[in-house]
C-alpha cells in the first residue's frame, strides 16, 4: 500500500508539472520557440509517464484483486469452490423463484475418518485432494461443483439438470472406480444424493438442498 500511494504521489506531480507548462505556455506572449517546445515536450512527456505509470498500477491491482478473490473463493485442500463461492452462487439462485429445470446433488466422502485414523492425516489430505479431483472433472462444464462443508460437496445443475445430474453422477462412480483400482490400500468410498426440482417444485434453492433423502442414492 505504501508504494502504491507513492506511486499516485508521483502521478500527481507529473500531472501537475504538465499542467503547469501549459498554463505558462498559454499565458505567455513572447517566449522563444525553443522555450515553447521544451515546455510542450516536458508536459507531454511528463503526461506520457502519468498515464504509463496508472496503468502499471491500476493492472497490477487488478491482478492482486482477482488473485485475493480467487483464494477468498477457494478450498485451500481441493482447489474446489469453498463455503463463501457455494455462498454467493446460492444468493444469486434465491433472488427470484426457483426454476424447475434445477438439480442438486450432496455428495459425502464416507471412509475419510478412517482412512486419517489409519494412515494419518498427510495421506488423508492426499485421497481428499484426489477425490477433489474426481468431483472437478465429472462436473466439467455439467454445472457447478464446491466443497460444502467437511467432507461433504455440492453440485448444482441448471437446464436439461435430469440428463446433466446423471452424467455427473456416472462420472464419479467411474472416477472413484479407477481410483480405487489404481490405490486398493486408500480407496474412496462416497454416498450421492440428488433432489430435481422438476419433481419437488420448491419455491426455494435452500429447500431442494436440505432434501437428504434425494431421488437418487448412490454408494460406492
Amino acid at each position: 500500500m505504501k508504494s502504491y500511494a507513492a506511486l499516485k504521489w508521483i502521478q500527481g506531480i507529473l500531472i501537475f508539472f504538465f499542467f503547469l507548462s501549459f498554463g505558462i505556455l498559454y499565458g505567455a506572449e513572447h517566449i522563444l520557440s525553443v522555450r515553447v517546445s521544451l515546455f510542450l515536450f516536458s508536459g507531454l512527456f511528463g503526461c506520457l509517464v502519468f498515464l504509463a505509470l496508472d496503468l502499471i498500477s491500476w493492472h497490477r491491482q487488478k491482478k492482486r484483486e482477482q488473485t485475493l478473490s480467487m483464494l477468498a473463493d477457494t478450498d485451500a485442500l481441493t482447489l474446489l469452490p469453498n463455503t463463501s463461492a457455494l455462498k454467493k452462487e446460492l444468493v444469486k439462485l434465491s433472488d427470484s423463484i426457483l426454476e424447475d429445470d434445477i438439480a442438486c446433488a450432496v455428495i459425502s466422502f464416507d471412509n475419510i475418518h478412517c482412512l486419517n485414523r489409519t494412515y494419518g492425516h498427510d495421506a488423508g489430505d492426499t485421497v481428499f485432494r484426489e477425490f477433489g479431483d474426481i468431483l472437478r472433472v465429472a462436473a466439467g462444464d455439467l454445472g457447478f461443483i464446491s466443497r460444502k462443508s467437511g467432507r461433504t460437496f455440492l453440485a448444482l445443475f441448471r437446464g436439461n439438470s435430469h440428463d446433466k445430474t446423471e452424467l455427473f453422477l456416472k462420472r464419479l462412480r467411474r472416477g472413484v472406480e479407477i481410483h480405487n483400482e489404481t490405490n486398493g490400500l486408500l480407496p474412496i468410498t462416497y454416498q450421492a444424493q440428488a433432489a430435481y426440482n422438476d419433481e419437488l417444485h420448491f419455491a426455494s434453492i435452500y429447500d431442494l438442498i436440505k432434501l437428504r433423502s434425494g431421488k437418487h442414492r448412490q454408494k460406492a
